[in-house]
């Protein structure tokens, strides 16, 4: 026939609560005791079920206890969450504000470029329309310069023919 067990058990188990000095705090005793040996069989076995119920009761009270405080943290961090969040929204709010006014300012900028380009074309243009005409009016100067040198030159030429034709006449009268 098997052996029973449960007296091997429970002398493991004292041997196991003797080595850990917090463990009986922890532990429900569910050996009879010594005196409950005149008692009844019932009334020992209703002792075991008040005690069971207790440990119950401990167990349930510790698990609420565990479960208030994870709700506790879980509150925590879905409200820490919700901050980052808040947090992180109005980084990218910013962010956006940034970039839409960088890239209005770069819009102006590019445009002050184009007109100053323009600016510069139009200057260019002006500029090379001012050489052409001091090439040209350098140009009209150096021909009426030889006009001038050509008419002078040929009112010399006139002025000696007729101061030499004029002694002649002069002498005739």
């Amino acid at each position: 026939m098997p052996q029973d067990p449960a007296p091997w058990l429970r002398g493991h188990m004292r041997e196991h609560l003797a080595r850990d000095a917090d463990a009986p705090a922890k532990v429900v005793n569910l050996d009879r005791p010594a005196a409950a040996a005149g008692r009844p069989r019932g009334a020992a076995a209703l002792d075991l079920v008040y005690k069971a119920a207790e440990a119950i009761s401990d167990i349930e009270e510790r698990a609420n206890e565990t479960e208030a405080r994870a709700k506790s943290l879980v509150r925590g961090a879905i409200e820490k969450l919700h901050a980052a969040e808040a947090r992180i929204e109005a980084a990218e709010s910013a962010r956006r504000e940034v970039i839409d006014e960088t890239a209005a300012r770069l819009a102006e900028a590019v445009e002050a470029l184009k007109r100053a380009e323009a600016r510069v074309a139009a200057a260019e243009a002006e500029a090379q329309a001012a050489e052409m005409r001091t090439q040209a009016a350098e140009t009209r100067a150096l021909e009426a310069e030889a006009a001038l040198r050509n008419i002078e030159q040929a009112i010399r030429t006139k002025l000696l023919r007729e101061a030499t034709s004029l002694p002649s006449v002069g002498r005739a009268a």
